[in-house]
């Protein structure tokens, strides 16, 4: 984690959720764009890169540069993109002493649960009443 992270509180990560959320559905839907051009982005890539001459070219650029924004957007909230297909962020979090992720995903109407750095989604476990 850079040292600059911002920490959050549970009360705060939840308070980011009304503005967070259309972002990542947002992202979630741009990425959805850009998996669609399948076997076409190697060929898209390639003329891109001599004369932007693929006809979905501009299209192709224009979805990667609405992305790369919601990204640096959402990273410039102090919140950790983690999985663009379920909408999977994290916030770093102080927990007994070390810094964890608090993490939540499109679907769920508040953060309730945690997990330690390392361990990622599959170490999830949910918050306790002393994290409030």
């Amino acid at each position: 984690m850079d040292e600059h992270e911002h920490i959050f509180t549970r009360s705060e990560a939840n308070g980011m959720l009304p503005r967070l959320r259309p972002l990542i559905e947002d992202l979630r839907d741009e990425w959805t764009r850009i998996r669609k051009f399948g076997s076409e982005i190697r060929k898209i890539r390639e003329k891109i890169m001599f004369d932007a001459g693929h006809p979905r070219g501009v299209d192709y650029v224009e979805s990667v540069s609405r992305l790369t924004g919601l990204i640096s957007e959402i990273r410039g909230m102090g919140v950790v993109v983690k999985d663009l297909d379920k909408g999977l962020c994290d916030f770093p979090y102080m927990k007994s002493d070390r810094v964890v992720y608090l993490c939540w995903h499109l679907g769920e109407d508040s953060i309730g649960y945690w997990h330690d750095i390392e361990a990622g989604f599959a170490g999830r476990e949910p918050l306790g009443d002393e994290d409030l």
